[in-house]
């Protein structure tokens, strides 16, 4: 039996003028200078959807709307298992500030395999290209 803790987490899919939200994690976190899409762990008794509205406030101090889900994949890290759940985000209002990465970048479908991304976001990367081609 695989005692491995599952974490729940979200993504949240930020598209803007065609271009799509990427941000890289701070050296010093887990997974540092990986890129990803934003979001994070859900809290007890909180939906996937207000997780990611909640996150992206807390990393980037924006107003979020989220919308469609896209897909759902399961990564092991070794240490621990991360259920990954992404949906498509509207940005609602705000300025973007960089509270917990270190970098961001709107980036066209074909720029986003250039990036250095975490790997339970990489089926995710794929999903998108595959179904916005």
């Amino acid at each position: 039996m695989n005692s491995k803790k599952i974490v729940e987490v979200t993504a949240a899919i930020i598209r803007k003028d065609n271009r799509f939200l990427c941000a890289q994690r701070k050296d010093s976190s887990e997974q540092g200078g990986k890129w990803e899409f934003p979001g994070g762990k859900i809290e007890d008794g909180e939906t996937p959807e207000a997780c990611l509205e909640r996150e992206l406030q807390e990393e980037f101090n924006i107003q979020a709307k989220c919308g469609n889900f896209l897909c759902e994949n399961m990564h092991d890290y070794g240490n621990k298992i991360i259920k990954l759940k992404a949906y498509f985000v509207d940005h609602m209002q705000g300025n973007f500030k960089l509270l917990v990465h270190q970098d961001i970048k709107w980036l066209a479908l074909d720029q986003i395999h250039e990036l250095d991304w975490a790997e339970a976001d990489l089926p995710i990367v794929n999903q998108l290209i595959n179904d916005l081609k």
